[in-house]
């Protein structure tokens, strides 16, 4: 039992993490983009690095706000119909070492294309590319994370609550799409 409380900490401090950086991460493009506004608008002239520092912050954000998705399951899914087969737990690990393989991926290829960045300066901003690709292997250290701990928690839990939890899940999508 040790291990799964591990594993759920250490989900609830890469949700944590993430949770935060995106919070920073949105204000400091808010703010960028606002400034950018203020220049080009109301003293004639813009920022030459705004838009593109806006564009890497945003996917920082992306890619660290899908593991915070991953782990409430609220990505996209269609749990009204999953939640009625007598094997959810089996689809649900499914899906979870199904997207552990992608993360896999991701984080694999996500570091070459970061290291390819350490050759490439970004043309407005001059900083390396490095910096906004990293957000690639990062995001998908993250959701690797995410999909491990979802794994264990299949696997630990029984049927009822988990069968309970997917209906709530699908019970909440069907009240928001009809709010």
């Amino acid at each position: 039992m040790n291990f799964r409380r591990a594993v759920e900490r250490m989900s609830a401090v890469v949700d944590k993490i993430a949770t935060h950086s995106t919070v920073i991460l949105f204000t400091i493009m808010t703010l960028i983009v606002w400034v950018q506004i203020f220049f080009r608008f109301i003293l004639g002239g813009g920022i030459v690095w705004s838009e593109e520092i806006a564009k890497f912050l945003m996917v920082w954000m992306a890619l660290l706000g899908s593991s915070m998705l991953f782990r409430e399951g609220k990505h996209i899914a269609i749990n009204y119909f999953i939640s009625k087969f007598s094997c959810l737990r089996y689809i649900l690990m499914f899906h979870a070492i199904l997207s552990a393989a992608l993360f896999i991926l991701l984080i694999y290829y996500g570091i070459d294309y970061a290291v390819f960045g350490l050759k490439s300066i970004s043309p407005a901003s001059g900083i390396r590319r490095f910096w906004p690709y990293l957000s690639i292997p990062v995001g998908g250290g993250f959701l690797l994370i995410q999909a491990f701990a979802r794994l264990i928690h299949l696997l630990f839990t029984d049927d009822k609550t988990i069968r309970a939890e997917e209906e709530a899940r699908a019970r909440h999508e069907i009240l928001a799409v009809e709010e």
